[in-house]
């Protein structure tokens, strides 16, 4: 028998689903005049390299297909990462039963946009170079290849399934909507006063790249490491590629160098270099060669192409009739926050600007897991002063220590926990017990409005959000 998922007239049950391990999966139902609910759900993917992955995924896109009795309204593709569509291939068999009313994913997606298409170019760029860097970074230095491959697996970027998953979503639906900031507020069908804002991803390509956090914008210390410049940055894509446009980015003249396998191989120089840099047969002069090392510099740039990748999340906020505000960001980093504050709704009667969305929110649904950077402070979280406000975050703290990955960041995290008075909802943890220090009947209201799955597969906690 089947159990529909419902929601109370003019406001919202969000139901979080525990994956199995790092992953966004989120149905939200919006209760209806008529006393029924529309359904969106925004995201459905695990962590590469999950356990049993796919027959997790395969449970949750059932449970998804009875909650909502085979309809979706909307299905929201926040962005091209593993952790977030890959249940939608695992399941796809299921989610063709479904039907789909319309699928939303933000305007980077959209292959008739100028920017989204040199956005989408250059990350295969970078991304294939980084692929071939492994392999030889892994011959030079086995565990600093180990560890560069580890940050390509977080999400999914060395498994080239990410644009076909994207593909994939959008093929559930004849009608897909690239969404911009600052457009019309989109519609939830049937759901009178609900009013959806995107916020992000900023049509910029410079807000998009900006995903280094200054001081004060993220809750810890500013780190004292620099990132690569520009130039430092093409130079390592050019030498990895082995492009001729490298060449202009040398100290000295072509005329005044040789390729390492021309000179190791050349019987005239090939006893020096045996002698002072050690050629394959010989390591004892290896100590001297720095050939290998500019591929150190991967990592970092790995990081920059998936924090570059969590800019470009579609980002948004879902207005209730009473004014209360429900915010699912994606991945959202540093330079999609900040877009936020650019952002305005003039037309509107009042008029709305994107921060006093954030002043309303009640739900947010916590960026990357809560890693370090996906939550700017004073730009983002201290914006967030409703008393109501509960936190969703969807974490797998095991599978993240066992990757050495800080997740959830406890600086983060212990701001998180004060401004909630402790309504914290996690996919790896069961409902959480009443903090010391907070009001008795505040904390029933919150007991009162959440749940959980109690079949013995475990596969939800949800949340209950009245107007």
């Amino acid at each position: 028998m089947s159990i529909l998922l419902t929601a109370p007239i003019g406001g919202a049950t969000v139901r979080m689903y525990r994956t199995g391990g790092l992953g966004d999966c989120f149905l939200l139902a919006f209760g209806r005049a008529d006393g029924v609910a529309s359904y969106v759900l925004i995201d459905c993917g695990v962590f590469l390299g999950t356990p049993n992955s796919k027959e997790r995924m395969q449970e949750v896109a059932e449970d998804i297909k009875q909650a909502t009795g085979g309809k979706l309204d909307v299905i929201v593709a926040t962005h091209e990462h593993w952790d977030h569509l890959s249940g939608f291939e695992y399941a796809e068999d299921i989610f063709r039963t479904i039907t789909v009313g319309e699928v939303w994913v933000a305007w980077t997606e959209d292959e008739q946009n100028p920017l989204a298409r040199q956005l989408q170019t250059q990350r295969k760029k970078k991304l294939h170079a980084l692929t071939a860097a492994v392999t030889r970074l892994t011959a030079a230095d086995e565990n600093r290849g180990k560890e560069l491959q580890n940050i390509l697996d977080f999400n999914g970027m060395a498994a080239k399934g990410e644009a076909k998953q994207m593909d994939l979503v959008r093929s559930f639906s004849e009608t897909v909507r690239y969404c911009r900031p600052g457009q019309a507020p989109l519609q939830v069908p049937e759901v009178a006063g609900l009013k959806v804002f995107v916020l992000g991803p900023p049509e910029d390509s410079k807000l998009i790249k900006q995903s280094r956090p200054r001081k004060g914008d993220i809750y810890t210390v500013a780190s004292n490491s620099a990132e690569l410049s520009l130039e430092m940055e093409s130079s390592f894509y050019a030498a990895v590629e082995g492009l001729e446009t490298a060449a202009t980015e040398m100290p000295f003249n072509a005329s005044f160098g040789a390729r390492i396998a021309e000179a190791v191989a050349s019987t005239e120089y090939n006893a020096f270099f045996d002698k002072y840099y050690g050629a394959d047969s010989d390591k004892a002069g290896m100590w001297r060669r720095i050939d290998t090392d500019w591929l150190l510099a991967a990592e970092q740039l790995a990081l920059k192409l998936d924090s570059n990748t969590n800019n470009t999340s579609l980002a948004l906020a879902f207005e209730l009739g009473n004014g209360d505000v429900l915010l699912f960001p994606g991945d959202a980093q540093v330079g999609n926050w900040r877009s936020w504050h650019q952002v305005s709704w003039d037309k509107l009667a009042p008029p709305i600007k994107g921060p006093e969305l954030l002043n309303r929110t009640v739900l947010y649904k916590v960026g990357h897991h809560a890693s370090e950077n996906a939550t700017l402070s004073s730009l983002g979280l201290e914006l967030m002063e409703s008393e109501k406000l509960v936190a969703l975050i969807p974490v797998d703290a095991e599978q993240a220590r066992k990757k050495s990955w800080n997740m959830p960041y406890l600086p983060l995290y212990e701001r998180l926990l004060l401004k909630t008075k402790g309504r914290i909802l996690r996919s790896d943890q069961e409902l959480p017990t009443k903090p010391a220090d907070v009001p008795g009947h505040l904390w029933q209201d919150f007991e009162k409005s959440t749940s959980q799955d109690e079949s013995g597969r475990a596969l939800w906690v949800q949340i209950e959000v009245n107007t």
